[in-house]
């Protein structure tokens, strides 16, 4: 029998946490990572996990996310599932985003560094589907905020914060699009959090509290915040991209920190105006921009259909 954990005393508290230097991928929830011991998978990366570690005892399982290979783009997305382990009793939703388990104390801490500088969101967006059980629905959060140390009391001002929740089956991939709801405009935030559920009634304070269907069900892929030029703002990049030199005047050489099939570079102005691509087929490329003026540009970095980064470079005259 797995190791039982105290779900009483399982808070998950809101605050940043940090990652160090590691590889990140994930973000299109292709790479996942087996874990022999407990015998599950969690997403290969530094910044998105789940709650796979809650899982204590094989009938019903609590393993409450998986890789999918149905996805709306590449080869996986995520399946979520609200598991309950009857003994305590305890319903724990399907998760994965930006959370981190602390398992010596029984805690997790929700939400990282915020990763785009001065830089804010405009829009919350990708594809989904759900399979609730009896009325049932799942979710998908995204929340900006930040520490307010100068308070009285010192606390965590939410500066921006959407929760779409989802009802009813759907059996096909659908997109989901919302603007970013701002309370704060004039503050930049510290922290972003990012969560997608199987359970729309997941409590923040305490796995206690959430209340949802065992069973009920909920995939997710392609998942972006997009910026106010309308390019995306990669969450989690999937493939490394080194670009040199930068600022350029003549030429733009592009390295992949992995090989990549039909992919395409795409170029565009800071009025999100498409300029050009240039097709990759491996780990290198290179694209000519002696004819564009100087100024700040953005890329894309696609796979077929999949956004696998993005990110900007500057051509200096």
């Amino acid at each position: 029998m797995k190791k039982i954990i105290t779900l009483a005393v399982f808070v998950l508290c809101l605050c940043a946490y940090g990652y160090g230097q590691q590889t990140v991928y994930g973000g299109d929830f292709e790479s996942w990572k087996f874990d022999p011991t407990w015998n599950y998978y969690e997403p290969d990366s530094s910044m998105f996990s789940t709650l796979n570690k809650v899982d204590t005892i094989p009938i019903p399982p609590g393993v409450s996310a998986y890789p999918c290979d149905t996805a709306y783009a590449g080869a996986r997305s995520v399946r979520l599932v609200t598991r309950e382990i009857s003994s305590i009793p305890v319903t724990i939703p399907g998760v994965i985003g930006t959370l981190k388990l602390l398992m010596a104390s029984g805690t997790a801490i929700l939400g990282i560094p915020y990763p785009y500088g001065t830089t804010l969101p405009i829009r919350f967006s990708g594809w989904y589907k759900s399979y609730p059980v009896s009325g049932d629905s799942t979710a998908a959060v995204v929340m900006l905020s930040k520490w307010n140390s100068t308070a009285v009391n010192p606390h965590r001002d939410t500066i921006a914060y959407n929760r779409l929740a989802f009802h009813g089956t759907v059996t096909n991939w659908t997109a989901f699009d919302t603007a970013v709801t701002y309370h704060v405009l004039s503050t930049i935030p510290d922290t972003l959090t990012l969560l997608l559920l199987s359970c729309a009634g997941f409590n923040a304070s305490s796995l206690y509290g959430s209340v949802g269907r065992v069973g009920t069900m909920a995939m997710f892929d392609n998942v972006n915040l997009t910026g106010v030029n309308g390019l995306p703002l990669q969450i989690i990049p999937s493939v490394k991209v080194k670009l040199s030199p930068n600022p350029t005047s003549q030429y733009l050489k592009i390295e992949l920190g992995s090989n990549i099939a039909n992919g395409y570079f795409e170029v565009y102005d800071t009025q999100a105006k498409f300029i050009r691509q240039h097709s990759i087929n491996g780990n290198s490329g290179q694209i000519s921009v002696s004819d564009l003026s100087a100024g700040t540009y953005y890329y894309k970095l696609t796979e077929n259909k999949k956004l696998l980064n993005s990110g900007t470079f500057i051509v200096a005259r």
